[in-house]
């Protein structure tokens, strides 16, 4: 099919699909909405493609503003009339700085998930941070983007008032590593099975830190200080 440019949408099917990577779906995924409802008004029919652990998280978080969400693996493709990539959305609908929508808060966790953490963590008081130190390791570039956990030590290492929580999923040794230079690290990593158990784990948590990868825009589009 043929990418959409515009043209008129009556009885028309638009098929808008995630590129590039999870970070990228979170960042653009606030534009689905406006898209969707240009697409109503025309008399068209929207079906949005994401990656299939992103499902639960967007699914709810768009609150069935497009008619149909389906996971990228989903076979055999449903039938449109034109498509268009999520990224190009902005550029498509002539969005600026100054129409941004939808700055923060567009994410929404799964309330039960988000429950069931706050029940489990400590009601100490104390500022609650989560860290994230690298991105995908098999990205090309991640060694220009991530730290190591002796630098992540050094930096947080000592405070006061502050308990550390991993976001870094598939880390143990590394968060071993931390703990030897000097910073405690509590790992609830290995339950987070999806983006939506991560988002749920983030709303309890008063601020992440993080570098630049899919939990920044996670954590942001949920409207955590990030």
């Amino acid at each position: 099919a043929p990418r959409w440019n515009g043209e008129p949408l009556e009885g028309k099917t638009l098929f808008v699909w995630g590129e590039q990577g999870h970070g990228d779906v979170m960042q653009f995924v606030r534009f689905v909405p406006l898209i969707a409802e240009r697409v109503k008004r025309e008399g068209g029919k929207l079906i949005y493609c994401c990656f299939g652990n992103l499902l639960p998280l967007l699914k709810r978080s768009l609150g069935g503003v497009a008619d149909t969400i389906i996971a990228h693996d989903h076979r055999p493709l449903p039938v449109f009339d034109y498509h268009l990539p999520l990224c190009s959305l902005p550029l498509t609908l002539g969005v600026t700085l100054q129409d941004l929508p939808l700055r923060s808060g567009y994410l929404k966790a799964d309330p039960d998930k988000v429950r069931a953490w706050r029940e489990r963590l400590p009601d100490d008081g104390k500022l609650k941070v989560g860290l994230v130190w690298s991105g995908s390791r098999t990205h090309q570039r991640n060694s220009r983007r991530s730290v190591k956990p002796a630098e992540i030590a050094k930096a947080f290492g000592g405070i006061r008032g502050v308990e550390f929580f991993s976001l870094q999923v598939g880390a143990d040794g590394e968060v071993e590593q931390a703990g030897q230079a000097g910073l405690r690290l509590i790992d609830h990593t290995e339950e987070f099975a999806t983006y939506d158990d991560t988002a749920a784990f983030i709303e309890n948590l008063d601020l992440v830190i993080t570098v630049c990868t899919s939990v920044a825009h996670l954590a942001a589009g949920l409207g955590v200080p990030t």
